[in-house]
């Protein structure tokens, strides 16, 4: 009777999820025989074509344990290795597991729910779909008694409100009210996207294949981009579901198509991955061409893919340069590309887990608007899988914070902007105007509004913010937050991670390469890559995120900010502070004013930023006072040799910064042999092969001198030894006597 019961609310539901046009969350709370007669009920329904009149076949999709459910062949069962493989695909069902697992038999259970994977397999799911958010009873038992350490699991269940999910618990054995179904409401769902569906059900054919008039509009400005004038970039910003990936495939379609003369466009994103749905779009929509796995052949031209690293270095010519999921990519690489192209499209998601798109929003704008000022800006609001104010997605948006919209002080930017000054002003230590508070997980549970705003800013720092960072900010324990405020405003926020002090027969397998530690990124770098073997007898805090509001950037906050954190830390006894960052020349610096040393960069690129890691410390204590300067030595011994070789490719400007801080340099006196030599370079007195060995100890003494943009060929051709001709094309020198003369000219200049 229960299940006949249970069955006809699942059919109920179901025939409302799709007059709606919505997705449907419903949370089963029971134990495991209960959840998979639940299971085996729903799924029952839910994939069944004859109950939905659909003659399309249904799929869905397991992050969860289904072995004992009837017939587990009707979910493909995916895992935290495999499940972004699906993320493009279209799923009508999805099963999901918050199973937490007890950790060392003690009772204390640690949250193993997967967020990453529950916001990314969210966007998966259809319009008229069901996503199944399998609990236990004890995780929403230990909610009600205040006994759980899981605060974000907590936080995650509270958000559980009647408005946007339906939550069936095996102790009470209630089915919630479903709303009442208004046969006006119910459209047919566009399952093939070919059409668009208007409000009183008529079917309206669009152009260019486009689902919604706000993806014509899209992709008529995109036509623009190529055919209108040159530096005026578009950018399109969307929200997931909303067909952004789709509107630039339908765009590079027509270009195409249209073209009356061969041309290039290039697509470039922050991995290959993120371009699945656009190559697919291309295909369906492009039958004379040929698409293969990074490029499309069609008779009037080409598309073809460059990772942003290779795109940046090689500059090959294009007619259009499209970019996917721009914030998922640093802003300084997205400047690089208006400094070599004419025509750029900008497309990105700016919640969610391909890309925060918080800097991308913000930073990225400024410098559009300084460099080229006619620059475009688009946002699509229509959703396509699904209807506005669908249910799943409020509830994805609220619970994983996607939502968080970073505070705005317009009001009062004049006051704070003189409570700024003033404290910079004075001595760096808290002041009335400015505080530093360390602030608990516990009070982020208690305050909402003050973990919003504090989530919101700490998303500006970076560009790969994922769900997960708020799950490490509630949960880890070696987590620490400051919070800087001017008043009531939260102008700056740093989060920290405590490392060092481990068991040395950890510390034995990790030196023996036999394992990698979590959580203890700067003592096992300073171990494994600096050779410094009693790197885990010092304890650290490591600065994995730190940024500053983006009105208030500039003014040297943050690191007023930084200085007054580590003055916190150091009364604790901890012995460095350090950071590890995408390494570029503005960064490096902002670091190395700060009084921190670099101690490592790493040999090969990061594939998100395209850019060397840095990895920086500063000694807090005297015991790691007569440590760092062996750390700092290690590295700048090494430096010079990488430059022609492992860092033969790594940017001229970054190469400066870093010998910019070498001290050792700073004290450096050349003999008089070397500045002979130097000087009858410089006189023409004797060639380039003859001075160089001198030419190089100069050019490493005068970067500890201020910035001259004219040293750049000559640290790519001396240091890095680049060949005469990779230096002329790279600089617009138009020969060997024009980059000599350059040479000769620069050094004069520096002696005189």
């Amino acid at each position: 009777m229960l299940k006949d019961k249970f069955g006809r609310w699942c059919l109920q539901l179901q025939q409302l999820t799709k007059a709606k046009r919505w997705r449907s969350l419903v949370v089963l709370v029971g134990d495991e025989p209960w959840t998979v007669q639940q299971l085996d009920t729903s799924l029952a329904l839910f994939l069944s074509a004859e109950i939905s009149n659909d003659t399309s076949k249904k799929q869905g999709l397991a992050y969860a344990d289904i072995a004992n459910i009837s017939d587990p062949h009707q979910l493909i069962s995916v895992n935290k290795k495999n499940y972004s493989q699906y993320l493009g695909t279209e799923q009508n069902v999805i099963v999901f597991s918050a199973d937490n697992m007890p950790e060392n038999n003690s009772g204390d259970f640690t949250s193993d729910f997967d967020i990453d994977a529950f916001a990314a397999l969210s966007g998966a799911l259809v319009a008229g779909g069901v996503f199944l958010l399998l609990l236990k009873p004890w995780q929403v038992e230990q909610l009600k008694q205040s006994q759980s350490q899981d605060y974000f699991l907590q936080r995650f269940i509270r958000q559980l409100v009647a408005e946007q999910c339906y939550l069936i618990n095996e102790e009470t054995i209630e089915f919630p009210s479903l709303l009442p179904l208004n046969e006006s409401v119910i459209t047919p769902v566009n399952t093939n996207h070919h059409v668009q569906l208007t409000t009183n059900s008529q079917v309206m054919k669009l152009p260019y294949g486009c689902v919604t008039q706000e993806q014509v509009l899209a992709v008529e400005a995109m036509l623009k981009v190529l055919s209108g004038h040159r530096d005026r970039p578009l950018v399109l910003t969307a929200d997931r579901g909303r067909g952004k990936s789709t509107a630039l495939a339908l765009a590079a379609c027509q270009m195409l198509e249209n073209a009356k003369q061969p041309i290039k466009i290039i697509i470039t994103a922050a991995s290959k991955q993120a371009l699945i749905i656009f190559f697919q779009q291309v295909e369906q929509h492009l039958s004379s061409a040929k698409v293969l796995t990074t490029h499309v052949e069609h008779p009037n031209g080409l598309i073809v893919y460059y990772p942003i690293d290779v795109l940046l270095k090689e500059q090959p010519e294009a007619s259009i340069v499209m970019v996917d999921e721009a914030a998922a990519i640093p802003v300084y690489l997205l400047q690089q590309l208006l400094a070599h192209y004419h025509r750029l499209i900008f497309a990105s998601t700016i919640h969610g887990y391909e890309g925060a798109g918080r800097g991308f929003s913000i930073k990225f704008r400024q410098v559009l608007q300084r460099l080229m000022p006619h620059w475009r800006n688009m946002h699509i609001n229509e959703p396509i899988r699904w209807a506005s104010n669908d249910p799943l997605e409020k509830f994805v948006f609220a619970s994983c914070l996607l939502n968080a919209k970073l505070p705005s002080y317009d009001n009062n930017t004049q006051a704070i902007t003189q409570a700024i000054t003033q404290a910079i002003t004075q001595t760096i230590n808290q002041t009335d105007t400015t505080t530093v508070e360390l602030v608990s997980a516990e009070q982020l549970l208690e305050n909402e509004m003050l973990l919003q705003q504090t989530f919101a800013v700490l998303v500006t720092a970076h560009y790969q913010t994922s769900p997960s960072d708020l799950k490490i900010l509630l949960n880890n324990k070696a987590v620490s937050l400051f919070v800087l405020r001017i008043g009531a405003n939260v102008l700056g926020v740093a989060m920290l991670m405590r490392e060092g002090h481990v068991d040395e027969k950890l510390v034995e397998l990790v030196n023996g390469n036999q394992r990698r530690l979590r959580d203890q990124f700067l003592p096992q770098s300073l171990l494994v890559h600096c050779g410094i073997k009693d790197s885990f007898n010092y304890s650290y805090q490591r600065v994995m995120r730190i940024a500053i509001h983006p009105q208030y950037q500039g003014q040297g906050l943050g690191r007023d900010f930084l200085y007054q954190i580590e003055q916190s830390i150091a009364k604790q006894g901890i012995d460095f502070i350090g950071a590890s960052f995408a390494g570029n020349a503005t960064l490096v610096n902002f670091w190395q004013c700060s009084g921190f040393s670099v101690a490592r960069v790493g040999f090969s690129k990061d594939k998100a930023s395209g850019e060397h890691s840095c990895l920086v410390t500063k000694a807090l204590t005297p015991k790691a006072g007569a440590l760092q300067p062996v750390i700092t030595q290690q590295f700048y011994r090494q430096f010079d040799y990488w430059l022609t070789d492992e860092f033969k490719h790594m940017s001229a400007t970054l190469i400066w910064q870093l010998l910019h801080g070498n001290i050792a340099l700073k004290t450096l006196t050349l003999d008089s042999e070397i500045m002979q030599s130097v000087n009858d370079f410089s006189t023409g007195q004797r060639q380039f092969s003859s001075c160089v060995y001198a030419l190089h100890q100069w050019l490493l003494k005068h970067c500890t001198d201020p910035f001259n943009v004219g040293v750049l060929p000559l640290l790519a051709r001396i240091l890095q030894k680049h060949s005469i001709e990779q230096v002329c094309q790279q600089y617009g020198f138009t020969g060997k006597k024009a980059l000599n003369q350059h040479l000769i000219n620069y050094i004069k200049l520096q002696q005189s």
